[in-house]
């Protein structure tokens, strides 16, 4: 074949408007290679100069370095520097990231303008080395992963300092794409994503848990166009506080992981080195959100970041039906409490004090004389001294012990309410257990310090040997409900041990110490969750739909499908049903997608969201009889 080295490479323009035929030589690897003849796009659909159909040949790339997956491919241009993230099968460009590069740090409350300087390329991988204030030996890399790609950052500090953010994509990046799908939760609706336009005025969002469900969210956000699916996703845990998001007109304005406010980030030393999580690239097509999101925990699992869900040891009690104290506590007390956890965090109003141990009692000869197949019992917020004192209250419940002992003779199991994030006004507790002795996070409350070898080892280990120890003033619980982890963990709150910042990391860190601790005294002990996150899949037994404020089952039915697909192999249960209305849904709902049921009400009831409450009547019990064993969950084998 004759030498053709030389040839000159068309102009990005002309590749992109020319209309007539290319065939050019391009070098990849140090090799030429030659392009197949290829029509370019018109332009007349081109966005930002984003050319819905530039064409990508399959057998060279338009530019002298690349990656292939096995739907997508990037490439880098060694004259502008910027990334091109191509849609393979459709010869659509999907991003261009510009030369100021990504991954690059933000450091002492200063963006560090980043300078590109030098590519290497091995055929398997793209590092961009570059140039910054405060930071040596700086580079990205793009690495070919499976069918995606992978993304990390290095930097070392040239003196002590902290890192703010970390900025993933830079201001002026170019989205190709429709719109973005991040799951956050609210009320009255069964969507579990806003809309989220990119295009036009755009739209703003991120990953950090202030819409108060489902704690933490992990750090990942799902592209689309049309039938495909560009996923990106961290496969490392990130000791980071939410990823944000800001697009207008499918321009970025700004994408990146937060570190913590100026005063408030990561502290580094002179001379360390920072890594950045591991970041997934890939492309999906004709595959629903739930499917590419299991894609992505899929990976997890295959790298073993996180345990493979069917090696888990699953006890078939824990995906029974169960009775929740909640409701009847509710309705007992006259509360109609706020929809929104925030609001209930701040409000509890006088539910919790309408729990007794008459009123469980009560509960038990109900579910025993009116045959109900119900064999756990969960009392919920009210058994306790106050939250953050979690002793028995002395007034409501002067012989716990007795009454859980009652409640295993019958054959059942018992489990109590625990939001380990609270701590009341009046609760006494040891301050020296509290993160920085007691400071208040920004709600204006105290928050334990579970980083703390001490406040291990001298609170979290008692407690849990008086809840869930059969030893003599232990109350023998079989299990524990978690609650309210959302906006909790903020940078601001300096731990004693700053490996266990970050939103994430420090909720998985500490489900992992107290699933440890539980299961010592209880071999077959229950963690109940309410958390979207693969990485605590081994520390939660069941996991639940959370509050629904209404009653369109829907809502149960999609938080479930988003909880299946972000912690795999972990079952779900069907929170609380409010009404009589639509419960017939409900069950059949459960039963359709093999889901556990927790009733909330089978001491009083409520017809719809206007209707009082009322003593529960015979039809009542009919219906709960008939669609509780029509419910009963399958076990699964995962």
């Amino acid at each position: 074949m004759p030498k053709r080295r030389n040839a000159r490479q068309p102009s990005r323009r002309e590749f992109l408007k020319g209309g007539a035929a290319v065939a050019a030589v391009f070098t990849v690897a140090g090799k030429p290679c030659f392009a197949k003849k290829a029509h370019a796009a018109s332009g007349d659909n081109d966005r930002h100069g984003i050319a819905d159909d530039a064409p990508a040949p399959s057998t060279a790339l338009p530019y002298p370095m690349a990656l292939r997956g096995t739907h997508m491919h990037v490439t880098i241009d060694e004259k502008t520097r910027e990334w091109t993230v191509w849609d393979t099968h459709r010869n659509h460009r999907l991003m261009i990231v510009p030369a100021t590069g990504c991954f690059t740090p933000a450091l002492n409350g200063v963006k560090a303008e980043a300078k590109a300087t030098r590519i290497a390329h091995d055929g398997k991988c793209l590092t961009l080395h570059f140039e910054a204030s405060g930071v040596s030996n700086a580079q990205v890399e793009w690495r070919v992963a499976g069918d995606g790609l992978e993304m990390v950052s290095r930097f070392t500090a040239t003196g002590d300092c902290e890192l703010n953010r970390l900025n993933l994509f830079p201001r002026g990046t170019k989205l190709n794409l429709d719109d973005l799908v991040n799951f956050r939760h609210r009320h009255h609706t069964c969507q579990t994503w806003p809309e989220l336009n990119l295009g036009g005025k755009g739209c703003e969002t991120d990953t950090y848990s202030t819409d108060w469900q489902f704690a933490p969210h992990p750090t990942m956000f799902l592209l689309r166009k049309g039938d495909a699916h560009l996923f990106f996703g961290a496969l490392d845990l990130p000791r980071a506080f939410g990823m944000y998001f800001k697009a207008v007109e499918s321009l970025v304005e700004h994408w990146y992981l937060d570190y913590g406010s100026a005063g408030c980030g990561q502290r580094l030393r002179a001379g360390e080195t920072f890594q950045s999580p591991r970041f997934c690239l890939f492309l999906d097509r004709g595959k629903s959100v739930h499917e590419t999101v299991a894609h992505w925990t899929g990976l997890l699992i295959q790298q073993g970041l996180i345990p493979d869900p069917k090696k888990k040891i699953r006890h078939a009690w824990h995906t029974e039906n169960l009775y929740c104290t909640w409701g009847d506590q509710g309705a007992r007390s006259g509360s109609f409490l706020p929809a929104e956890l925030q609001d209930q965090t701040a409000q509890a109003g006088s539910a919790p004090r309408a729990l007794n141990e008459g009123m469980v009692r009560e509960a038990l000869a109900t579910i025993r004389r009116e045959r109900l197949p119900i064999r756990i019992v969960l009392l919920d917020e009210g058994w306790e001294v106050a939250r953050g004192q979690w002793e028995a209250d002395p007034q409501r419940f002067p012989h716990l012990r007795k009454l859980v002992d009652d409640i295993h003779a019958a054959g059942m199991k018992v489990m109590c309410w625990w939001a380990w994030p609270e701590i009341a006004a009046d609760a006494k507790v040891n301050p020296e257990y509290l993160i920085a002795n007691g400071k208040r996070n920004r709600h204006g409350c105290r928050m334990w310090d579970f980083s703390n070898p001490r406040t291990q080892r001298e609170y979290l280990e008692p407690l849990f040997h008086r809840l869930l120890s059969s030893d003599a003033g232990c109350y023998d619980f079989d299990g524990l409900k978690t609650d309210f982890m959302a906006d909790k963990v903020h940078a601001a709150m300096p731990v004693h041990d700053p490996t266990w910042r970050g939103e994430e990391n420090y909720i998985y860190r500490l489900c992992k110490l107290f699933h440890a601790v539980m299961r010592r005294y209880k071999p077959d002990a229950c963690h109940l969750g309410c958390a979207g996150h693969p990485y605590l899949a081994d520390f939660m037994e069941i996991n639940r739909t959370y509050d629904v404020a209404g009653s369109d089952v829907r809502e149960h039915e999609q938080r479930g499908l988003m909880l299946e697909a972000t912690v795999p192999g972990c079952p779900v249960s069907m929170d609380l049903h409010s009404f009589v209305e639509r419960f017939d849904d409900y069950f059949e709902t459960a039963r359709r997608r093999g889901w556990a049921v927790e009733l909330g009400n089978i001491l009083m009831l409520r017809r719809d969201p206007w209707a009082p409450w009322e003593a529960a009547d015979r039809s009542f019990y009919d219906l709960l009889r008939q669609g509780l064993s029509q419910s009963s969950p399958r076990q699964r084998i995962y």
